[in-house]
């Protein structure tokens, strides 16, 4: 691939897609490559968050839709967007989470979603390789408008999860695209089929014995 170029906001094609049908994650790749002519980098970061009790039946629409829009139009979108990324040399970098690991209450479908992306994620690397890089960031608690849609202000993120982190804070959504572009970038030119969890040390952070 060569030299990534950055794309001012002008440059930018926004496209606006309704992931609830998959199947418009492909209408996305295809409508990317007719407006630039090819494709260098997917970024797979589309995704949805909704409060799910697992002996709660009545969540099993939520859980549907979360699957559909976190993994099944990823799946689409990836597919879509090989081809054209093997003929580029290009890569692919998925966004999961934390949760994909970490247990919690009230969110299951969330935290199923993003396990089943990062597996995907890399069987894509083992059956892409080694035309197509691929690789993971998985955020920890960041600052980012799925809190509030959920009724978690920032405030109160603040509060509940930056002590969570070995630094005491909570993530910017800069600092999660930063990693993004650098494994984007020909600097992670040897990176492929990683996993790098960018949580401030949310993870390794041990209990709090009393």
């Amino acid at each position: 691939m060569d030299k990534l170029t950055i794309i001012t906001q002008e440059q930018a094609y926004p496209i606006i897609a309704d992931l609830t049908n998959s199947e418009n994650g492909s209408l996305v790749v295809r409508k990317t490559v007719d407006h630039f002519g090819r494709l260098d980098v997917l970024v797979n970061n589309a995704g949805v968050y909704y409060k799910t009790h697992a002996a709660d039946e009545s969540s099993l629409e939520l859980y549907k839709k979360t699957m559909t829009i976190n993994v099944d139009s990823v799946v689409r979108t990836t597919m879509e967007a090989i081809p054209h990324l093997e003929r580029t040399g290009g890569n692919i970098v998925f966004v999961s989470s934390v949760a994909s690991i970490k247990p919690a209450a009230n969110g299951y479908a969330y935290r199923m979603s993003k396990a089943a992306l990062s597996s995907y994620a890399k069987c894509v690397a083992v059956d892409v390789a080694p035309k197509i890089r691929v690789n993971i960031v998985s955020p920890g608690p960041v600052a980012t408008p799925l809190f509030d849609k959920v009724g978690i202000s920032r405030e109160t993120l603040e509060k509940k999860m930056g002590p969570a982190t070995l630094l005491g804070r909570v993530g910017e959504s800069d600092e999660i695209a930063a990693t993004i572009f650098y494994l984007a970038s020909d600097d992670a030119s040897f990176v492929n089929g990683a996993e790098i969890f960018v949580d401030g040390g949310y993870l390794c952070k041990p209990p709090v014995v009393h």
